[in-house]
């Protein structure tokens, strides 16, 4: 079974050392779910971009991958706000490869990323909908339809904030799921979502949170698809 994981540091300054070993350390308690791929989406150093490490086998492989893409320097450089997604793939729809592995993405500038756990029925429908939209697709997935479907929702209403344009996603979408999703156009933001399947939301904060920093919807009308 997939595992997702996410974290977010906000107005806490990180180094990417502690945020890399946050979002791996998570990982590694997902390992007995079973799973056959790996990988991570973090921001790129200027914070500009989003990168993408995604490795076949075990956590430890990932782990490795990681030290090798960054320099010491790099890992000491702390950033106030980062959202960084992680995913273990036990394979559904297509064979263990890095194009299979999740995060899958938008397109290949990164725009939106999404970590993915369980099944999307309805996703053939989805990507027949997006191809006639000149939709591209590099994955036998059904994840990759949700961030290419987020991408032509915010194409469609580029007023929309992030929380609205996968709340209307996710209206579209049959089958039972959690998802996790960071944006290079929604920099320090991450929305996550379930349907059926469980999801759980930790908070550490020195101070009280008001309750609409963490806004919770169960189910809303929505718009049909564009």
């Amino acid at each position: 079974m997939c595992g997702i994981f996410a974290y977010l540091n906000y107005l806490t300054p990180k180094t990417r050392t502690e945020i890399l070993d946050l979002l791996v350390n998570g990982l590694k308690r997902l390992e007995y779910r079973g799973y056959d791929s790996t990988g991570i989406a973090i921001d790129s150093l200027d914070s500009k971009d989003i990168i993408l490490i995604k490795r076949c086998g075990k956590v430890k492989v990932l782990e490795d991958a990681i030290a090798n893409s960054f320099t010491n320097d790099d890992f000491k450089k702390p950033v106030a706000t980062h959202i960084g997604i992680s995913h273990t793939r036990w394979a559904t729809h297509g064979v263990p490869c890095e194009t299979n592995a999740h995060p899958q993405r938008s397109g290949e500038d990164n725009g939106f990323i999404v970590v993915h756990n369980g099944i999307i029925t309805n996703y053939k429908d989805v990507k027949t909908f997006l191809e006639k939209r000149a939709y591209s697709f590099e994955s036998d997935t059904d994840t990759e339809v949700i961030a290419k479907l987020v991408h032509h929702l915010w194409k469609q209403h580029p007023t929309y904030s992030f929380r609205e344009l996968v709340e209307q996603v996710i209206q579209q979408l049959e089958g039972a799921f959690a998802i996790a999703l960071k944006s290079k156009y929604f920099p320090g933001e991450c929305v996550a979502a379930r349907r059926g399947s469980p999801l759980l939301v930790g908070i550490k904060t020195k101070t009280r949170l008001a309750t609409d920093h963490i806004p919770i919807l169960y189910g809303k009308d929505y718009r049909p698809l564009e």
